[in-house]
């Protein structure tokens, strides 16, 4: 504890965040709005609206996620890089707003220019799931006919350049195999296929999978962190299935238009690490297998967002993966 406030006095105190001489003692004096640049029903959706909740009984205001889905999140975050710094307007970033769609694609907007990074907020893993009834038990199983029927195996996503698609393009690259990828306008309706056996398997996250694992449509065949998932214990990591090079974790974030208040940014700041240090935040963290990013916030967040980008060059570039 004694770290993490440490840590929060130093960043609040970091010359790079002096007083501009804005008086902000009335904000917020009325709703704020989240920009969440995928639709509803995913992972970004979900955590987003857990910190909205959050956020605005501690601001004293309304808090509304407003769902801007397209284009891997460009659509949304470019939105939100656009909008009146005044902070009445936060984007829920992630992994593949800022850190591999700069890989992917030519963006109209600079996801570290055109935006202060206030807090970094949950990292997730992803699990390979197929159909309850599919012919697949393993990811050597999937391999196996893979390497037999180049390009004949589907994977889906909810979009391109989502933490999904490159966890499968990543996969599919470590194993030395061809997949077809398959994005839709959101995760769930890629979900249903692969329930529905059209599509062979995706690579999606515990709190959409999860309650159709239980269920019994969707079998879960490994997942891409370091580690076992707390819920899912049966299921190997990446590593223990054959493929340590394709372990994977994806990360989230609340963002801010560049121009607004670093007093603003700093009480965000403070919110959201008083927010992922209490109970509520560790139990949403274990109902969805993730990790909270305590003490990364303001600067230590800009130079993470930074190494992260020159990080999913790497891996963009490994995997093959492309905007179609």
């Amino acid at each position: 504890m004694l770290k993490r406030r440490t840590l929060l006095a130093s960043a609040l105190a970091s010359p790079a965040l002096a007083p501009i001489g804005l008086a902000q003692e009335s904000w917020p004096s009325r709703a704020i709005t989240m920009v969440c640049p995928f639709v509803p029903g995913g992972l970004p959706d979900s955590n987003a609206r857990f910190m909205a909740q959050q956020l605005a009984p501690r601001l004293g205001q309304p808090v509304v996620v407003e769902n801007k889905g397209g284009a891997g999140g460009n659509i949304g975050t470019e939105f939100a890089a656009r909008a009146r710094p005044d902070g009445y307007t936060m984007l829920f970033g992630t992994m593949g707003t800022h850190g591999s769609n700069p890989a992917l694609y030519r963006l109209p907007f600079d996801p570290l220019a055109d935006f202060i990074p206030v807090h970094a907020l949950f990292a997730d893993m992803n699990i390979a799931v197929v159909g309850a009834n599919s012919r697949f038990t393993t990811l050597a199983d999937v391999v196996l006919v893979a390497r037999a029927n180049p390009g004949r195996l589907t994977y889906g996503s909810g979009g391109i350049g989502s933490g999904v698609h490159l966890a499968g393009a990543l996969f599919a690259k470590v194993a030395g195999i061809e997949l077809t990828h398959v994005p839709y306008r959101g995760t769930p309706a890629a979900l249903a296929d692969v329930a529905a056996g059209r599509l062979d398997l995706i690579f999606d996250y515990a709190v959409t999978s999860g309650p159709l694992i239980e269920a019994g449509r969707l079998r879960p065949l490994a997942v891409t962190g370091g580690r076992r998932m707390t819920q899912l214990p049966q299921v190997p990591s990446m590593k223990e299935a054959g493929f340590p090079e394709a372990e994977l974790g994806v990360w989230s974030g609340l963002f801010l238009p560049t121009g607004t208040p670093v007093e603003i940014a700093r009480r965000l700041a403070v919110e959201c690490e008083a927010i992922l240090a209490s109970e509520t935040a560790a139990a949403w963290a274990a109902r969805t297998d993730s990790d909270r990013m305590q003490g990364l916030f303001l600067d230590r967040f800009r130079a993470f967002v930074a190494a992260e980008q020159i990080r999913w060059r790497g891996i963009v570039e490994a995997s093959g993966a492309k905007v179609e």
